[in-house]
């Protein structure tokens, strides 16, 4: 009897439960807390399976696997640097394109588009399977759109797709009524406020041409009182850095309202090949 009693014991700590859970692999932990969306929890199990399999053949996925949890929470410095180690590690040529991309994606999301498109060009040059080359061609493109370089991504997304509506798209980039920051300042400088409606703030306009106005008459009442005094503090000190900020602001509101544009016929564009790829 003495002897039952241990053997029963060693039984049930070889079959029990929580004997059973000790042996659930990390991959399988991870994958299962990234079913319920706790993503700090699976990269925790990701990178203890690395810690103690530093050299499985497996390494390199997983590696992909938490720059996608990272990417997922926000963390796009971190999701980077992960997708890079996936890159580095594995000698596929068609897993090495995928990951790539995925790094290309995560590169233009924290608007690095030059490096992302150096990624692409990696990819496109390797001439993976189709899929991945059409992928890496549209995201090349779509880094040449958020850049505002309008021939670039015509010349690239071209070579994707051709559409009727894409071509009438890119027709808007080669005269867009852009507003010239010289006749902005020009206008600025004659009369404040001008410079900034023009570029159709009309807030900051207003607000320009009544502070010079209030101020430019003081000054000139000063000066007709005789208090010239006054009038030199009013004119050097006070109304001068208004006037310059006029002149400034008013080159600003240009700058604004031509990209407001670009990113305006650059969001059209996009949409247009969403709608493209949603339809195949």
């Amino acid at each position: 009897m003495k002897k039952i009693i241990p053997l029963l014991f060693i039984g049930f700590f070889l079959f029990s439960p929580f004997n059973s859970h000790a042996e659930v692999s990390p991959i399988t932990l991870a994958e299962h807390y990234t079913k319920l969306n706790n993503f700090d929890a699976a990269t925790t199990e990701y990178k203890r399976f690395l810690f103690f399999h530093p050299n499985d053949i497996q390494v390199p996925e997983i590696y992909h696997r938490i720059g996608i949890l990272h990417r997922n929470q926000g963390l796009l410095t971190e999701a980077i640097n992960s997708f890079r180690q996936s890159v580095i590690r594995t000698s596929d040529k068609e897993q090495k394109s995928e990951y790539q991309i995925d790094l290309a994606v995560t590169l233009i999301a924290n608007k690095n588009y030059d490096l992302a498109r150096l990624e692409l060009i990696k990819v496109l040059f390797r001439i993976p399977s189709d899929t991945l080359y059409k992928r890496a061609l549209l995201l090349q493109g779509v880094t040449y759109l958020y850049q505002f370089r309008w021939e670039e991504a015509q010349k690239t997304i071209n070579e994707y797709t051709q559409d009727e509506k894409l071509a009438a798209l890119f027709q808007e980039t080669v005269n867009p009524p852009y507003k010239s920051e010289s006749v902005a300042k020009f206008l600025s400088g004659i009369l404040p406020g001008s410079g900034q409606i023009y570029a159709g703030n009309w807030k900051s306009g207003l607000n320009a041409l009544g502070l010079n106005s209030a101020l430019g008459y003081v000054t000139v009442d000063s000066i007709l009182e005789q208090n010239y005094v006054d009038a030199v503090m009013w004119t050097y000190f006070i109304f001068q850095r208004y006037y310059r900020g006029n002149l400034y602001r008013a080159g600003r509101a240009v700058e604004i309202f031509n990209e407001e544009l670009n990113r305006s016929i650059a969001n059209n564009i996009l949409y247009r090949l969403q709608e493209i790829i949603t339809s195949h």
